[in-house]
């Protein structure tokens, strides 16, 4: 049986002001608490299911969102009657068995996600987290995270939550391209439902042209406001983008699959990068 959540509370442990783990601390029974480490990548993977299930809240009609901000409001006063006590201890001796190594997301069901937890120890713990307690915890690891000074982690994992990076892209001469992969497990990739193409184009210090692209999974269509966002922001976290940064280039973005649950293969990612850097090449001839 998974945990469910009767109260929480947060810390943060850090050496020299570096960022080493998250600590979250669960009551699920009168007298059961869990205390879980959650390093940074783990932590990103907590808060990318939670992510996911605030934006569907978000797209609820007026009525249904006031009903749902009602429930909230109440689930929120229970945990915080519940609120489990967090000692210096505990934070100072953390036990290395206890540190979430990997995180995935088994059960998506209508109000709620069950994660798998799996500990350093060799344990696995299952949580059922509410959609109605998700507004707290995320509030509860920013406080966390502010009171320790390193909130500015927090917003830059927060600014990647929103697409899955698939690959990478250099257009070179006579067609060919050098490339980035990112494997993620299927349930990050069932999160989203549209695949976009990027590619941007610029000139290098001798003044030619060039272009580098990108293909992700979002939630949004290519000529959204979210997707010029993304656009944007992919350029701070791509090894191959990061180079465009400071430099002027033109941004194209094009859907390749919407609100459908199809896999692409790496053929047909790269193959869109390049179609789509070719007929940007005809259109300016």
């Amino acid at each position: 049986m998974p945990l469910t959540i009767h109260g929480m509370n947060t810390g943060v442990i850090r050496h020299n002001n570096q960022f080493i783990a998250l600590a979250l601390k669960i009551k699920h029974d009168k007298k059961k608490e869990n205390l879980l480490f959650f390093p940074l990548l783990s932590l990103k993977d907590l808060l990318l299911s939670i992510e996911q299930r605030l934006h569907m809240k978000s797209l609820l009609s007026d009525s249904a969102r006031k009903n749902f901000d009602k429930a909230t409001e109440s689930a929120e006063k229970k945990l915080q009657q519940n609120a489990p006590v967090m000692m210096e201890d505990e934070l100072k001796n953390a036990d290395v068995r206890q540190r979430v190594e990997r995180v995935t997301l088994t059960h998506n069901a209508a109000d709620s996600v069950t994660l798998e937890l799996s500990l350093n120890g060799g344990e696995t713990v299952t949580l059922l987290i509410n959609d109605t307690q998700m507004r707290l915890l995320v509030n509860v690891i920013i406080l966390a995270m502010h009171n320790a000074g390193l909130r500015a982690i927090l917003d830059s994992v927060s600014s990647i939550l929103d697409f899955l990076p698939l690959y990478d892209v250099d257009c070179k001469d006579k067609g060919q391209l050098e490339f980035d992969t990112y494997q993620h497990p299927e349930w990050k990739h069932a999160l989203f439902n549209y695949y976009l193409t990027l590619v941007y184009l610029y000139k290098n210090e001798q003044g030619e042209e060039q272009a580098c692209g990108t293909v992700i999974k979002t939630r949004t269509p290519s000529n959204s406001k979210e997707a010029q966002s993304i656009a944007k922001r992919l350029l701070r976290y791509s090894n191959r983008l990061r180079k465009l940064e400071n430099i002027p280039c033109k941004v194209l973005v094009r859907t390749l699959v919407a609100d459908k649950p199809v896999t692409l293969t790496q053929d047909q990612c790269l193959h869109a990068v390049h179609s789509l850097r070719y007929q940007s090449e005809q259109s300016a001839a």
